[in-house]
């Protein structure tokens, strides 16, 4: 697919270099045990074609100062973390994590996780040194936030319905190469820091990050930024794997070369700047992309049939990131999760009506491709209408149905809001017609 990515900026700025080493290209996600989870079907996901770009005929087209208007924010809220003197916290957002140490919990395999574990894990957090560092600081590729400094998987018991793998709760959330940090302190072992992002505070290994100095600072933060508008490529450096790159990664534009770049990091910890090549004009462009019904079709069909990670876990989405990186190549910032989301834009409540006055009201509000619904702990994307039905596009875990199990989904699809209820054993009050709350509009 060429040249479909049509930017706010009047020029392309792809570009080559025959004396870079590092190449940003077409690659795909590492498969693991998320690839394998259960995959089942509602009559939903065969009745409706699971490719959205019909319904982006319904959008009605950002106009440019709109778009610039949203991505001004954008870049204000995903710089934070150098603008900030301290992490900010209270006791309780800095800890709350330990409360898992008081809880039954269980390893991947059922056995549980012993207390001994969490006495260590707790001591390795050293909170005593609590922004003893407190200095900002860069991802330097595709990491994971944690509760822990630890890649110890956390489950409730897998036995259980809606527990167990893919839901480690130790697995904050995914982090993207170039983002902006404020670092607190390490662990005890010295093998991670304690990190706030723009949207999460947590655990990243001490490798992944480097401190970032003014003069870095004011190179990379230079406000002339591109995105990636294609999921799950991959970086090569000198030759050799460095890093997945999801899609809604951002690389500012070198304003001279106009060179994408990256943060590598020197003897002493510092980041330095560093160029990359890029080798196919339809998978980084300016932010924020035009949102219009080519440029919708092409971010959002890349989001259907991605399996659930919870957290963005083993390089995958949940639902919240789904929405998030779809919103982020058109300049729309979210939070990470679905109640800080369901705050980020115009809302318009819904609670209390029923299913056909919800579904009236989604219809008469919502806006094609733009809006969001949102129930507490799910959130989705509104594609449009069919048949007098709301349409939307989520990343969802699965149908409730009667004796309290799922019928696991698994994966990013496009349903109506009431998938499953061809079933007998579906828990109609569960349904996501009868929970929904809100309406998201941008």
């Amino acid at each position: 697919m060429k040249n479909i990515i049509i930017t706010i900026s009047l020029f392309s700025i792809f570009t080559t270099s025959i004396y870079a080493n590092t190449i940003l290209t077409f690659g795909e996600r590492n498969r693991s045990a998320i690839d394998h989870m259960p995959e089942k079907q509602v009559n939903d996901t065969t009745n409706i074609a699971q490719d959205p770009t019909p319904f982006t005929q319904q959008i009605t087209p950002m106009s440019r100062e709109e778009q610039l208007y949203y991505d001004k924010q954008y870049n204000e809220k995903y710089f934070e973390p150098w603008d900030i003197m301290s992490m900010e916290l209270t006791e309780g957002e800095k800890t709350w994590q330990f409360k898992y140490a008081r809880e039954k919990t269980f390893n991947r395999d059922g056995s549980k996780i012993s207390k001994n574990w969490y006495k260590y894990a707790i001591k390795n957090s050293n909170f005593n040194n609590y922004e003893t560092i407190a200095k900002p600081a860069i991802t330097l590729k595709h990491t994971n936030l944690k509760l822990y400094p630890s890649l110890k998987e956390i489950f409730y018991n897998p036995k259980r319905t809606g527990e167990g793998f893919p839901f480690d709760y130790n697995q904050n959330s995914a982090v993207y190469i170039n983002t902006p940090l404020f670092v607190s302190h390490y662990s005890l072992d010295k093998k991670w820091v304690y990190v706030k992002t723009s949207f999460a505070s947590g655990w990243i290994k001490a490798s992944d990050m480097a401190l970032v100095d003014q003069t870095f600072q004011n190179q990379f933060k230079n406000n002339k930024y591109a995105i990636t508008v294609k999921d799950n490529l991959k970086l090569i450096d000198d030759g050799a794997y460095l890093s997945l790159v999801k899609m809604g990664t951002i690389f500012p534009v070198d304003p001279i070369t106009k060179e994408y770049i990256i943060a590598k990091k020197d003897a002493q910890g510092y980041a330095y700047i560093s160029n990359v090549e890029v080798n196919d004009i339809d998978i980084i462009a300016y932010k924020p992309i035009k949102f219009n019904a080519k440029n919708v079709a092409y971010i959002s069909k890349q989001l259907v049939g991605e399996p659930y990670g919870w957290g963005g876990k083993l390089e995958t989405r949940d639902c919240s990131a789904l929405t998030r990186d779809f919103f982020a190549p058109f300049g729309i910032y979210l939070r990470r999760n679905s109640r800080q989301q369901a705050q980020d834009g115009e809302a318009i409540s819904i609670r209390g009506l029923d299913a056909q006055t919800k579904k009236e009201t989604i219809l008469a509000n919502a806006k094609p491709c733009r809006s969001l619904l949102f129930v507490a702990g799910h959130i989705m994307l509104y594609l449009g209408e069919q048949q007098g039905e709301p349409i939307i596009l989520h990343n969802y875990w699965g149908v409730r149905l009667n004796d309290g199990s799922k019928r696991v989904m698994g994966r990013g699809i496009i349903t109506t809001t009431q998938p499953g209820i061809e079933r007998a054993d579906v828990r109609k009050r569960s349904m996501l017609i009868n929970t929904l709350t809100g309406i998201v509009n941008f």
